[in-house]
């Protein structure tokens, strides 16, 4: 039949339709509460995992061990931990003391070191250093060295650093918010692409594409599905930046730098390019079978290349700057996850940011129509599985 001249509008109702009924749909409920309860306990556990300094409680059993107390604290802050010090009564108190978790470690007369079933790291390291520098100081004292002098040689000026490259102050945080985007945008692009591919066959089976054919164009039919599903991904998207950025701002989790909002919305925004790229695949990829037991193997190419993408742009996050970081950027089946990555590290520069943008809207803009005339040629066979070459010859 040929569609009616009235059906210019008709892919908008046809993106209404899909919206509201994905919204209320069971699987919508069920993938946005299991995300914002991943995230809440990401984002907990972050904020009470104990990154910050470690701490240690340091018993002083003698004179040779309150001679080194002072020297064990200073060792301990330049090596970036804080150790308390406690005056212990005697043996009996410091293994007491060891047995109830109240002291770490007990030092002894200056000589040794007592610990339950080993002493931290940095408790040691600090231990090791304070000996070396009492000894040191006794040397240069027994030398007649002026106590200004010796206080000098024990307590240095730090070595200056410079780097040949400048280096960004909230690199680490960078990293973990372009990793948080990159797995929500890995679900995001996967989820709703999925959810366009099985929308495709569910009308195949009950028939409803007939009817919708009868009165619409098959690429404004997959024009309104791509809009309706994508749109709700992107204020599900929405939600979910702002519920993580209010959340772990509140709780201390992440010290979010200022331009953490900046890529809140570069992960938006590359995931309408993203989205609208996929979906024509995944559309396509439904309208080729007629069953769902087939679409598992009907968009395992799609899978595949979506989960590449998504390791090659997790190892972005550690290595911005690789060839492959910057090339998975450009290409458009991976630019949507690599190239949020490196703009947050502030690692892609302007002349990337504008290619990645052209080859990803320009290949999105070559492949819609391309996918469009396959869906309309796929859209209405039912049975075996459709060739996409069968497919495009058959196409109106």
């Amino acid at each position: 039949m040929n569609p009616r001249e009235t059906d210019r509008g008709a892919w908008w109702l046809v993106a209404q339709r899909d919206f509201w009924y994905r919204l209320r749909d069971k699987g919508f409920m069920v993938s946005t509460g299991i995300t914002m309860t991943v995230l809440t306990g990401v984002i907990l556990i972050s904020a009470n995992s104990g990154g910050g300094t470690p701490t240690f409680d340091l018993g002083l059993l003698g004179s040779g061990s309150g001679r080194l107390g002072p020297l064990v604290m200073q060792a301990a802050d330049a090596q970036g931990a804080k150790i308390s010090t406690t005056p212990v009564a005697d043996r009996a108190a410091a293994a007491a003391g060891l047995e109830d978790g109240s002291l770490d470690a007990v030092l002894l007369d200056g000589e040794r070191l007592l610990t339950r079933d080993g002493a931290p790291a940095e408790l040691e390291g600090a231990v090791q250093t304070a000996v070396v520098a009492d000894g040191i100081r006794a040397t240069l004292e027994a030398n007649d060295v002026p106590a200004d002098q010796i206080a000098q040689i024990l307590n240095p000026a730090p070595v200056p650093v410079e780097t040949l490259e400048p280096q960004d102050p909230n690199r680490e945080t960078n990293s973990t918010v372009a990793f948080i985007t990159v797995v929500v945008l890995y679900g995001q692009l996967f989820g709703y692409g999925f959810w366009v591919a099985t929308g495709v066959i569910e009308e195949k089976a009950s028939r409803v594409v007939e009817i919708l054919l009868s009165t619409i164009h098959a690429r404004q039919l997959l024009a309104g599905k791509i809009l309706g599903i994508g749109t709700l991904g992107l204020l599900q998207l929405v939600g979910i930046a702002a519920y993580s950025v209010a959340l772990a701002s509140l709780t201390g989790a992440l010290d979010l730098p200022s331009h953490a909002l900046g890529t809140a919305a570069l992960a938006i925004g590359w995931f309408v390019l993203g989205f609208a790229f996929y979906a024509s695949l995944f559309a396509v990829a439904g309208a080729i079978v007629s069953r769902m037991e087939e679409l598992q193997n009907a968009i395992v190419p799609l899978n595949l290349v979506i989960l590449v993408s998504f390791f090659v742009s997790i190892g972005a996050t550690s290595d911005p700057g690789s060839t492959l970081s910057r090339i998975a950027s450009i290409v458009p089946f991976s630019a949507a996850l690599c190239m949020p990555v490196r703009i947050s590290l502030g690692s892609a520069t302007l002349l990337e940011i504008v290619a990645s943008l052209i080859v990803t809207i320009g290949s999105t803009a070559l492949l819609i129509p391309l996918a469009g005339r396959v869906y309309s040629g796929a859209v209405l066979r039912t049975g075996a599985r459709v060739k996409l070459r069968e497919a495009w010859r058959s196409a109106s």
